[in-house]
């Protein structure tokens, strides 16, 4: 019966160990997912941080053209008015010399 008891004993303590060696091993496991999690984690901010970047120097692109397109707009704008007012401005002078020499010599 002691024999027996003994064996007993021992299947527990091997029992035990092998218990002991399979959280151990699942230990490692949730330590190696924890690790490959964050490394994937870092890398996808990274990639979203460069999205975010590749996003804002568009927009930027986009704004610089957006706002010398209405710049050039305004600037032809403003040379045409002013050459419509300069073109105006030598008739008036024209008729103002002509009603001066018609008035001066009659």
């Amino acid at each position: 019966m002691e024999a027996q008891g003994e064996k007993l004993l021992q299947d527990l303590v091997n029992h035990e160990q092998s218990l002991v060696a399979k959280v151990e091993r699942a230990r490692q496991e949730a330590k190696e997912i924890i690790k490959q999690a964050q490394a994937e984690a870092e890398q996808i901010i990274a990639q979203a941080e460069q999205k975010a970047e590749e996003l804002a120097q568009a927009q930027l692109e986009k704004t610089r053209a957006e706002s010398e397109q209405a710049r050039s707009a305004v600037l032809k704008t403003a040379q045409t008015e002013a050459t419509a007012i300069e073109t105006k401005a030598q008739q008036n002078l024209k008729q103002a010399v002509k009603f001066v020499m018609e008035r001066v010599l009659p």
